[in-house]
């Protein structure tokens, strides 16, 4: 059985970070919080890249998370990109996902210099991406975050 928390917030993947939130703000009244780069990202036993640079909207949950669009990597393509849930045990729940047929996509750190992935990213048969967030480091720095701090 699964134990993850519903998701709290949605990420979209945009081709400018900028634009995207001042159309977002015009259109629909979202506020942004300081973009900041997201924690290093790892697709693969090897490679490790920086990750997007990214914002979550003010109101909320669920968040609105833009990333900007990064060419050769999982935020490769414009659109609805993932949801994410919080989970307590992220490495348990992902070897659960990738046992049940739905392998792991890419992990990533939560703060910089930790030294193993507390977010793991997991594709559904229909293409949607589950993020995984570790609730325990996810939790508090997002409310930082949130609260005008640093990511």
């Amino acid at each position: 059985m699964p134990v993850l928390v519903p998701g709290y917030h949605f990420g979209v993947v945009v081709a400018d970070l900028d634009r995207a939130m001042t159309e977002l703000n015009r259109l629909l009244g979202v506020e942004w919080l300081e973009p900041v780069r997201s924690g290093h990202q790892v697709t693969d036993a090897e490679a490790q890249q920086v990750g997007p640079m990214i914002t979550f909207s003010k109101q909320g949950p669920p968040y609105f998370e833009l990333l900007e669009q990064t060419p050769g990597t999982i935020w490769d393509v414009p659109g609805l990109h993932h949801v994410g849930f919080w989970a307590a045990d992220v490495k348990g729940e992902s070897a659960r996902l990738a046992d049940a047929g739905y392998p792991l996509q890419a992990a990533a750190v939560v703060l910089a210099g930790d030294a193993e992935p507390g977010v793991c990213y997991h594709r559904t048969s229909d293409g949607l991406l589950l993020e995984l967030v570790e609730i325990y480091r996810g939790a508090p720095a997002l409310t930082y975050y949130l609260g005008g701090g640093a990511h």
